[in-house]
């Protein structure tokens, strides 16, 4: 009798100690977790802001290459976030809510955009959360607009749980280098219930070769293409005239 009480106190005991060293390699991989999580958020934050490491050519990484191939340090990853990117809060009134009716983004009274800016304070570029739904789910993307808001800069697609080898390769600077140099001016005088001003083409050059209000789909992704567009179209249509009626605020947080 004894000797079996024993032996449940040495397997509790034992059980103790396997849990509490879980619990801490717990702890101390979660910090390392979301320090790793944040550092793909600032990847794709700069991706789309055109800003890769010294000599590195976006097409030079080929072209089925995704953002986990530029060869950041993580040093200069935090850098080039600290010295180049502000973010800034904005309200929200119920009238710009209202542009978001097709949206899958949910905002209330306010919310962060991220500005870049040049060594003198000027501001280049807007960029800003995005989110649409594709085949099988959710999909959500950093975006970046000019200073002037005419020309997309670039887009990531931060998460995705498409086809392998069709919808997924949204992710691929094959299909994302066709949102360089997108023409916006559509968006100037759009109202909320127009049609989308970007559309699907079949492509001969890039909008950096020439810009043009249209990107190319992927072949047999026919659903993930029209939700992308479809979130583009909603979700830039309602930033685009978040950040003109906010213009003096955003300077003043940036000056």
């Amino acid at each position: 009798m004894k000797k079996g009480i024993l032996t449940i106190i040495f397997m509790v005991l034992i059980t103790i100690v396997f849990i509490s060293a879980l619990a801490s390699i717990h702890e101390l991989s979660k910090e390392r977790v979301m320090q790793n999580a944040k550092i793909d958020q600032y990847k794709s934050i700069l991706y789309a802001f055109d800003i890769f490491p010294e000599n590195i050519n976006e097409l030079d990484l080929g072209l089925t290459s995704t953002t986990d191939a530029i060869p950041w340090q993580q040093d200069q990853i935090l850098q080039s976030i600290e010295r180049q990117i502000r973010t800034i809060k904005i309200p929200v009134t119920e009238a710009q809510v209202q542009l978001l009716n097709n949206s899958f983004l949910t905002v209330k009274d306010s919310t962060e955009i991220f500005v870049r800016l040049d060594e003198t304070g000027e501001i280049l570029a807007y960029g800003f959360p995005m989110r649409g739904k594709g085949l099988w789910g959710t999909i959500t993307a950093f975006g970046v607009i000019s200073a002037d808001l005419t020309k997309m800069i670039g887009i990531d697609f931060t998460e995705q749980v498409e086809t392998p080898g069709l919808g997924a390769r949204i992710t691929e600077i094959e299909f994302k280098y066709f949102f360089r140099n997108l023409d916006l001016s559509g968006f100037q005088d759009a109202q909320s219930n127009q049609q989308p001003v970007i559309l699907l083409k079949k492509k001969e050059q890039t909008n950096r070769e020439k810009s043009t209000n249209s990107f190319q789909a992927i072949t047999g992704a026919t659903q993930t293409v029209d939700g992308v567009l479809k979130m583009v179209s909603t979700d830039l249509r309602f930033y685009i005239n978040l950040i003109k009626q906010n213009e003096d605020l955003i300077g003043q947080e940036v000056g």
